[in-house]
């Protein structure tokens, strides 16, 4: 019994000790293709995505979301910071997705499609603290919690606006 459990033992580390030398072997080889007009591999996809959506979840769990969330002025305020900041990559009706947007890779969502869910706490949470690997910057160096309120009240109030609302909405005084 102690020979096979020696055995086992010394297999597992044999396995992981090729399948870390494979590892380092390709990390130095140079073949990945790292380039953002390249798309991941499908499996690369799933699991990417699988990871963040888990993690999504679990990590804001327990965020709780401002009762008032969607007032006129945080919805406003919202648009305004949206515009200045958001747009540039996820675009913004009526407005063109500028050459940032239409060269980042991942492509950044559409975030003000109807169909979107937008849920605030998770807004909240990817705006204040990014996305690894996604090119998603953390805006809550540079922001307050307020704002990055008010930016998930707009995403969430604001699924589908048109172009018209959007620029009044935009252009609204404080």
């Amino acid at each position: 019994m102690r020979a096979s459990i020696k055995t086992c033992t010394a297999a597992a580390v044999g396995i992981c000790a090729v399948g870390a030398a494979g590892a380092i072997g390709f990390i130095y080889s140079g073949i990945f293709d790292f380039r953002a007009t390249s798309p991941h591999y499908p499996f690369v996809t799933w699991a990417l995505h699988q990871t963040y959506q888990s993690s999504m979840e679990q990590m804001t769990e327990n965020i709780v979301v401002p009762t008032d969330l969607e007032t006129p002025a945080r919805v406003a305020a919202g648009a305004k910071l949206y515009a200045a900041n958001c747009a540039v990559c996820h675009g913004a009706p009526g407005v063109p997705l500028s050459a940032i947007g239409t060269g980042i890779y991942p492509e950044a969502p559409s975030l003000l499609k109807a169909t979107r869910k937008n849920r605030p706490h998770q807004v909240f949470f990817v705006a204040k603290y990014g996305i690894k690997m996604t090119g998603m910057p953390a805006f809550g160096k540079s922001y307050g919690d307020e704002d990055l309120w008010a930016l998930a009240a707009f995403l969430h109030k604001e699924r589908g606006v048109s172009a018209d609302d959007y620029t009044a909405l935009v252009e609204t005084k404080p």
